[in-house]
């Protein structure tokens, strides 16, 4: 292609080799401004933080609503600091087994006893504390009740479980899978999401209306939030959310 002012005419060399030079300069102007970008990406945390139980208020959501409410907090937000920026953040990225058509739920594999509350993750570890002033919510047992979930970003399909622990139960000590009933007494599939009330750390909800178990004192309610087949077949996630909230039956 010839850059001179006649047809006939081909490019001086000076010019010619000018014209490489500006777009190799160009080429690395256009790669130093997208490294940043790239840069920024990987050193996100999950790509899904999404939400916790907000009703009966989670450990992850008290606290970081209130620091200091109590002893508990206090002493779990000094051993995991970042909670506050990441109360909607424990999660289990391969807690799903996506590898074939019938393939579960792998939460049990992927957790160890004592480390529920944080599902596993070291810098979470402050909401495993075994003890009974982490702040609590009153139940009517084996009444009717609306529980909420705060919704900082929505997966859909997806199924919301959540699990009481058994009679028996000792808040003052690791909480292992088998203090856990077998069987949740809520599963929801796709509920759909509303508007965050005020005071939402997120900025959407679900809503699910259940009767609560029929239980009296201090009781832990585990939710598990993980994704469902779409449509198609294929899978919607294999991650899964976590939270732990402690409350008293009356």
């Amino acid at each position: 292609m010839s850059t001179a002012p006649h047809p006939t005419t081909s490019p001086t060399p000076t010019a010619a080799a000018r014209a490489p030079r500006r777009r190799t300069a160009a080429l690395r102007l256009t790669a130093l401004a997208v490294l940043p970008l790239a840069v920024t990406t990987l050193g996100t945390g999950p790509a899904a933080a999404h939400g916790a139980t907000s009703d009966p208020v989670s450990r992850s959501v008290a606290c970081t609503k209130n620091r200091t409410a109590t002893e508990a907090c206090r002493l779990a937000l000094a051993a995991s600091p970042a909670i506050p920026g990441d109360w909607k953040s424990i999660v289990q990225g391969r807690a799903i087994d996506h590898s074939t058509p019938t393939s579960s739920p792998q939460h049990r594999a992927r957790i160890p006893d004592g480390k529920l509350c944080s599902a596993g993750n070291a810098q979470f570890s402050g909401l495993d504390l075994p003890r009974d002033d982490f702040p609590s919510t009153t139940l009517p047992g084996g009444a009717e009740y609306d529980l909420r979930y705060d919704i900082s970003a929505l997966h859909n399909p997806y199924r919301m479980e959540m699990y009481v622990t058994k009679d028996g139960y000792d808040p003052k000590k690791p909480l292992k899978w088998s203090d856990l009933e077998d069987t949740p007494f809520l599963s929801a599939d796709n509920t759909a999401a509303t508007a965050a009330p005020s005071g939402y750390l997120g900025s959407k909800a679900f809503t699910f209306k259940a009767v609560l178990p029929q239980k009296k004192g201090k009781h832990l309610i585990y939710t598990i939030w993980h994704g469902l087949k779409k449509p198609d077949g294929s899978f919607q996630s294999e991650e899964a959310f976590y939270s732990c909230s402690d409350v008293t039956f009356r």
